[in-house]
């Protein structure tokens, strides 16, 4: 459809469909419909409202299945929910990347210099770019670079994200601010980012507060200067651990995070705990369930881990089969479920930790 709405036009401003031919295109198979319209209307002003292969997408009403599919897993109902399962009370978006080796400080710089109104933006609580690190001896051989890097956004409740998703400021984020925002984006589709990122949706239940940061924001995003060549120096320390847990099991496993009594808000340094439960009725990755700690800084995590509160809080738990990890030992698990006995078929497989460095880094008045 798009090779032929260029070639629609093509004698009239060549030089204009050469660079429309080749950014829809592209933008089409990387982000979806919507983005590769909006480049048509600026690459040929209103021109693209009259196209005949436009009209016919209007019509038909299916101008954006493709981004619709990108949302699909929270657009669709998790049909694993059951009337035991816990009310969510925050909702969280993430989307995942394979950043190319190398190239992490670019595509930080990108993120830095985007255009965003996110903290102003009502039901907004939390953002971070995230980029993975070592730590505790975790092997993500398995994983290789993809995940490397994720964008994780903490709403007050679902409605708050959708009205993100369906209005102006999801638009000039992702490329609607103008030329050079979708010139951004196919340089950094090309020459960054190796294949398509992957979105993942929670309900974050059980959350935990703690200290919360400030990070001023100007007019909704942070200014913070990136050369493109220094990676950013990390702001926050994150803990992930995720959970395969077998198909009607859900609501037991909840009920046991629920029932744990948390020593995390004693700590220094700890920032917010979520429970996270993957808002989709298969996950793509196998894990339908993850543990996310936010810490001030690494520093604050290990002292945690080494803490008394720790090993009181653990004192009692018998973890599920050890985190897949070089360590052998299984308490370097972040967070383990806090069960006296761990009940058998409960588990899939082992749990599977990750850690990252937190930049670009907002925080609402509410915090996580």
């Amino acid at each position: 459809a798009y090779i032929r709405q260029a070639a629609y036009v093509t004698s009239e401003v060549p030089f204009k469909m050469s660079c429309l031919a080749l950014g829809s295109l592209l933008l089409l198979c990387l982000f979806g419909e919507t983005a590769a319209f909006s480049l048509s209307r600026l690459l040929t002003g209103d021109g693209a409202a009259s196209f005949p292969v436009a009209q016919t997408l209007r019509k038909t009403q299916s101008r954006t299945p493709v981004l619709r599919m990108h949302f699909a897993e929270a657009l669709a109902e998790n049909k694993a929910l059951t009337s035991e399962s816990l009310l969510p009370e925050r909702y969280v978006a993430t989307n995942r990347f394979k950043v190319r080796p190398g190239k992490g400080p670019a595509f930080e710089k990108r993120w830095a210099d985007r255009k965003s109104r996110l903290a102003e933006l009502d039901g907004f609580r939390f953002f971070a770019l995230l980029r993975r690190t070592e730590a505790e001896g975790v092997d993500y051989s398995s994983e290789g670079d993809f995940g490397n890097y994720v964008s994780f956004t903490v709403w007050e409740d679902k409605e708050a994200f959708e009205a993100w998703r369906t209005g102006d400021a999801f638009k000039e984020a992702h490329g609607g601010g103008g030329i050079m925002s979708f010139i951004q984006l196919l340089s950094t589709a090309l020459f960054i980012v190796d294949g398509a990122p992957k979105p993942a949706f929670y309900d974050a239940l059980i959350p935990v507060p703690g200290e919360r940061l400030d990070f001023a924001s100007d007019g909704g995003w942070r200014t913070v200067k990136a050369d493109g060549e220094t990676a950013l120096p990390g702001e926050i320390f994150v803990s992930q651990n995720r959970f395969s847990v077998r198909a009607g099991k859900e609501a037991e496993f909840e009920q046991k995070w629920k029932q744990r009594e948390s020593k995390l808000k004693e700590s220094d340094g700890f920032v917010g705990f979520l429970l996270l439960r993957r808002d989709a009725t298969k996950a793509d990755d196998g894990y339908n369930y993850m543990v996310t700690t936010i810490w001030r800084d690494r520093a604050a995590f290990s002292n945690w881990r080494s803490s008394a509160q720790f090993k009181a809080a653990h004192a009692n738990a018998s973890p599920p089969p050890p985190p897949v990890s070089d360590s052998a030992d299984s308490s370097s698990s972040s967070v383990v479920p806090p069960t006296s006995s761990t009940p058998e078929g409960l588990y899939l497989g082992p749990p599977k930790l990750r850690f990252f460095e937190g930049v670009l880094t907002l925080s609402s008045q509410k915090g996580v």
